[in-house]
């Protein structure tokens, strides 16, 4: 009998052993006594799903509908908001007792569904798309809606058309709510994705599909889980079921789930969305918190492919027909792809019953007097109520009454103005101004307007970054007015705008302007070539700004100002040239200036999203150092994008100069995988600001301004943000030029700041 403990293993162990040798007691050798094979090495487990998945992935390009030449369809698509949950504080309010009384009424008609909509819609349109050059257009023939604050029917219409929800599981990143989600049928869909086979021969309508779940390898990531059917025939994606991931880092969303349905369009094996389903929940903040549910829903039929269209039809890339909201039960009747349900004319009639409350208008009015910043009184809108009072170091106590008209007064003519005093200085401020639109599609416009007030050197910077922030204006002409050096200005403008292919705006602006400093501006004092000594200056300035945005959309509404949608990932270029007529208006100087701007949101999968803004600009004439590129710096502790946020006011100044700021947002690629800080739903981001600059030395003769001479300027932030959902921290190094004193700096600039910040990203 072999004593099992006197085995001397001679192959390799797996399951069994391949042979033995026996150790002779007595004399301690070994002698070989043959070889058995228990068994074989066990093979690697291959996941089934994995090998279907890799045949879909390598047919992406023949059943990626985003592949086609072109296509067509007519759409329905249908829209329902409701509010499911009510904040405790609400409940305590008139409005909310009079909503319980409908929704009580109507609590069996709806199938005990407690929720209260205030929103739905129902559109029916021609959906076109070619792929080279790459163009969609959507004809939107009949349109329906119906929400409590409703008042411009065309504009929703187009805000729901089907246009801004077309999610294709083929690309591997789906964008949603500014973000992107791995698609499961991304290219290295092992890496992000687990997949589990459950049913190799899924049946519907007599065709076999294979039935896969799956799941994200890391629960926070911005993945799927859900259900695959695929095709035995083409391996294309038939019906997906993709639900976002409880756990991922999400910001007031507590659920989001798509629907899709595919099917083979014609005689080829080409599967196209013909059903398509979004549920969003909205998650409640606190127990005083709402949350809602949305509902969209898409149908598409009369699919072709492959065929050529009439170039006319891409010219605009929404149109609204122009009896598209006239009421018609009879083609809706006619027309809807699937009948409306009585739960759905329940929620119509829910809908009219609710907005007609006088205690939901009243909640309403509030509502918009917080989001659009104007009390709104019958034709006239009163405000911006941020501007009503401040207070600053040169106004004192400032008080300010402001007014516009709206398209209830007329559709063509915008009436504006304003009155301010300074209790300190005891000086009046106004400003007004009269627009005229002449076309709506596209849009053009023109206008003159008038100012007499406080401005400030340290704000006249050429911003591209972004729109006119009405909150940092407002901020602005509060606080310590003397350290941005204030200036009185008179100003007066007539301009002209129009649209252009609708992705490019045109604008040319005549402006004159007075500058007359409220600051010491002794050692900044201009004196030109004939030896005229300037303090306080006039020019006369004729602006041309060029901005092109690829799929912009300018959406025909009844508002008296242009609303746009745009795709977030593409580049926007603004090209501005300034030119100056010396005695033009008693105008004091003849110059040029050259600006070039470059901004774009890039989406790079899971290392998050990129912000970049380029900026060049030169100004080649001589000119009084406020007319300057004076950079923007920051001396406050609240982090601002606009800025080089280590950088002083009036730091440096040039006359030509390039200029990149970047943010990175990482979302929770680092945060996510720390074990104490993921709880916490943090997420990462870095910055990089790079400025390099130069001032001649005829614009500065006496020395008193500060040049980078064509070093440098570096600054690298790292920060959190996410804190409490809102907060943002941003840790702020500076690299270069850390030993600069001047005249008007008498020590070293500061090498590190904490700065903090308020942002709300989803």
């Amino acid at each position: 009998m072999l004593n099992s403990k006197k085995l001397l293993l001679t192959g390799a162990l797996f399951i069994g052993v391949s042979s033995y040798a026996q150790e002779d007691e007595d004399t301690g050798n070994s002698k070989k006594i043959g070889a058995v094979v228990i068994s074989k090495k066990k093979k690697k487990y291959k996941n089934p799903a994995h090998e279907i998945l890799a045949k879909l992935v390598a047919k992406k390009h023949i059943n990626n509908p985003d592949n086609l030449k072109s296509y067509f369809s007519e759409n329905q698509s249908r829209m329902e908001i409701a509010f499911s949950s009510l904040g405790d504080k609400f409940q305590n309010t008139k409005v909310y007792k009079d909503l319980k009384k409908v929704m009580e009424s109507s609590k069996d008609s709806l199938g005990n569904d407690v929720a209260l909509p205030v929103f739905i819609s129902e559109n029916i349109s021609d959906f076109y798309y070619q792929k080279s050059p790459e163009k969609r257009a959507e004809i939107i023939k009949k349109s329906k809606v119906d929400g409590v604050g409703i008042e411009d029917n065309a504009l929703f219409s187009q805000l729901m058309s089907s246009t801004f929800i077309k999610y294709n599981f083929y690309n591997n990143y789906i964008h949603i709510l500014d973000k992107n989600f791995i698609s499961p049928l991304n290219d290295n869909f092992t890496s992000n994705y687990d997949f589990e086979l459950v049913d190799r021969d899924f049946q519907v309508n007599e065709n076999g599909y294979y039935k896969i779940n799956f799941k994200p390898k890391r629960a926070s990531d911005l993945a799927f889980e859900g259900t695959l059917l695929i095709s035995h025939s083409n391996y294309s994606l038939f019906r997906i079921t993709a639900k976002i991931a409880p756990s991922a880092n999400l910001n007031f969303v507590n659920n989001i789930v798509v629907d899709q349905e595919l099917a083979e369009v014609g005689d080829t094996e080409i599967h196209m969305p013909v059903k398509s389903l979004v549920t969003l929940e909205t998650a409640k903040l606190g127990k005083n918190g709402m949350a809602g549910v949305l509902k969209y829903y898409v149908s598409s039929k009369k699919i072709k492919i492959n065929q050529d269209f009439d170039e006319k039809i891409f010219s605009k890339p929404i149109t609204v027909l122009p009896n598209a909201n006239e009421k018609d039960e009879q083609y809706w009747e006619k027309n809807r792809h699937e009948p409306i349900t009585e739960r759905e004319q329940k929620v119509y009639a829910m809908i009219d019953e609710v907005k007609n409350l006088p205690s939901v208008k009243s909640y309403i009015d509030v509502l918009e007097i917080i989001l659009r910043g104007y009390y709104e009184v019958g034709k006239i809108d009163l405000g911006p109520i941020l501007y009503t009072a401040g207070y600053n170091d040169v106004e004192g106590f400032r008080l300010r009454a402001g007014f516009r008209t709206n398209h209830k007064f007329s559709k063509k003519w915008v009436f504006s103005g304003y009155l301010s005093y300074g209790f300190k200085d005891h000086e009046f401020k106004y400003g007004g101004s009269v627009d005229y639109i002449i076309s709506r599609d596209p849009w053009t416009q023109m206008g003159i307007s008038a100012l007499h007030d406080l401005d400030q050197v340290a704000l006249q910077y050429g911003n591209f970054l972004q729109k006119k922030n009405s909150l940092f204006d407002a901020y602005s002409k509060n606080g310590s007015m003397l350290i941005r050096k204030p200036f009185w200005k008179n100003n007066y403008e007539i301009y002209f705008q129009r649209d252009f292919l609708s992705s490019i705006t045109q604008r040319f602006t005549l402006r004159h302007s007075t500058f007359d400093p409220l600051f010491d501006s002794s050692y900044t004092t201009y004196t030109d070539e004939k030896g005229n000594v300037y303090n306080s200056f006039k020019t006369t300035e004729m602006i041309s700004e060029t901005q092109w945005k690829m799929g912009r959309k300018t959406l025909q509404s009844e508002k008296n100002r242009p609303i746009t949608v745009d795709n977030n990932f593409t580049p926007t270029v603004t090209f501005r040239f300034t030119h100056a007529f010396k005695g033009i208006l008693g105008s004091n100087f003849e110059y040029n200036k050259i600006y070039l701007n470059v901004q774009q949101k890039i989406p790079m999968g899971i290392l998050g999203q990129g912000n970049y803004s380029l900026t060049a600009g030169i100004i080649p004439d001589r000119v009084p150092y406020p007319l300057l590129e004076n950079h923007l710096g920051n001396n406050f502790i609240f982090y601002n994008t606009n800025s080089f946020n280590m950088m002083r006011f009036f730091e440096f100044t040039s006359n030509r100069f390039f200029s990149l700021q970047y943010t990175q947002h990482l979302e929770g690629l680092i945060t996510n995988r720390l074990p104490i800080i993921k709880k916490l739903n943090w997420r990462n981001h870095f910055t990089f600001n790079y400025l390099i600059g130069d001032l001649e030395e005829r614009f500065n003769t006496n020395g008193a301004l500060n040049s980078l001479n064509g070093k440098p300027y570096i600054e690298v932030g790292y920060g959190f943000s996410n804190i409490f959902r809102f907060l943002r921290v941003d840790f702020v190094h500076r690299l270069t030029h850390l030993h600069n004193t001047s005249t008007v700096f008498e020590s070293n600039p500061p090498k590190f700041s904490i700065k903090v910040s308020a942002q709300i990203r989803l």
